[in-house]
């Protein structure tokens, strides 16, 4: 009701961005200062980034979402210049660095550092994961072969992957990733035992929020530690709402998903790509790290995952009405 016109969409979008930027100066701070407790919630500091969150790897995810926030706002700018006629380029170099895409862009490093400090493998994979894969959509969408999103991809690959984020411990998610492993891993072990909560609570599920009561009984004795979620989103869904409501949600999601895929296809306006394209991204990335923890079951996370699923409708209205005005 709010988000009713471009400009309202565009203020969502720095409201998000900052939203991570402040959570990433805050997790960042918090463990380089080599303080022992939380200065919130007063818990012990560990070595791996959460901001605000207890647990690193939604802390991740919110900073994925709100980093596919930031990057949809680079393509609005990208494709904004892209429509301006070319200028002296000492002029269009000094117009850059005092534009909004500068300090944009410097949100998306701190971000990103933030993200490699979490240690989380799965939020870091899903972010560049995502952020390659529609770019790579978005590139052979485009018949001009827009220079400026190419340049942005390599520059988030090479300066925020390989040069920032070297000197934050990307080597030590590099190596999580490296000793993951099945035999020390017991959220396979979790997957396998709550397959059968499906069959004795197919149709409906055993509702909103019982998984944690609901599993132990279900759970092999080699699971030691105490699961309150399945570390696999799809598989609690289907657990707590049955094939009906994970159907109705996964519908929900794929009606978005093509809003978001068709208006990027258009020659719609800047920011409708650019909203377009930081959809997408979340879409992807979410459904990613969905798939081995439970990033929707932190409210922050899910509210904001919301937000994009709207975004593509709230976009194409905007629109509408835009062309009915002029």
């Amino acid at each position: 009701m709010l988000i009713d016109d471009e400009k309202h969409i565009r203020r969502l979008l720095l409201v998000l961005l900052f939203s991570g930027l402040i959570q990433a100066i805050y997790g960042v701070v918090e463990v380089l200062s080599g303080s022992g407790f939380s200065l919130v919630f007063d818990l012990a500091i560990s070595e791996s980034a959460t901001g605000s969150f207890v647990y690193k790897n939604h802390f991740a995810n919110f900073l994925l979402l709100c980093l596919s926030a930031g990057v949809g706002l680079m393509v609005t700018d990208i494709e904004i210049s892209k429509s301006q006629k070319p200028q002296d380029w000492r002029i269009s170099l000094i117009t850059t660095l005092l534009s909004s895409k500068t300090l944009i862009r410097i949100c998306l490093a701190i971000m990103v550092i933030a993200l490699v400090m979490s240690r989380s493998r799965m939020g870091n994979t899903a972010f560049f994961t995502a952020l390659i894969a529609v770019s790579l959509f978005a590139l052979l969408l485009d018949r001009k072969k827009s220079k400026g999103l190419a340049i942005l991809l390599i520059s988030m690959l090479l300066i925020d992957l390989f040069i920032v984020s070297k000197w934050f411990g990307l080597e030590k998610v590099q190596q999580r990733l490296a000793e993951t492993s099945f035999s020390q891993e017991t959220r396979d072990e979790v997957v396998i035992d709550s397959l059968v909560i499906i069959e004795d609570y197919p149709l409906l599920g055993s509702g909103g929020g019982s998984f944690y009561s609901v599993f132990p009984g279900y759970k092999n004795s080699i699971i030691n530690p105490f699961y309150d979620h399945a570390h696999n989103d799809y598989l609690e869904i289907v657990i707590e709402y049955g094939i009906l409501g994970f159907t109705l949600l996964g519908l929900l999601v794929l009606f978005s998903f093509i809003k978001a895929m068709t208006a990027l296809k258009k020659n719609a306006s800047p920011l409708s790509k650019g909203t377009s394209f930081a959809c997408l991204m979340a879409y992807l990335g979410m459904l990613i790290h969905m798939s081995v923890d439970f990033p929707l079951q932190a409210p922050a996370n899910a509210v904001y995952f919301i937000i994009f699923i709207v975004l593509p409708l709230v976009a194409k209205n905007a629109i509408v009405n835009r062309s009915a005005n002029n």
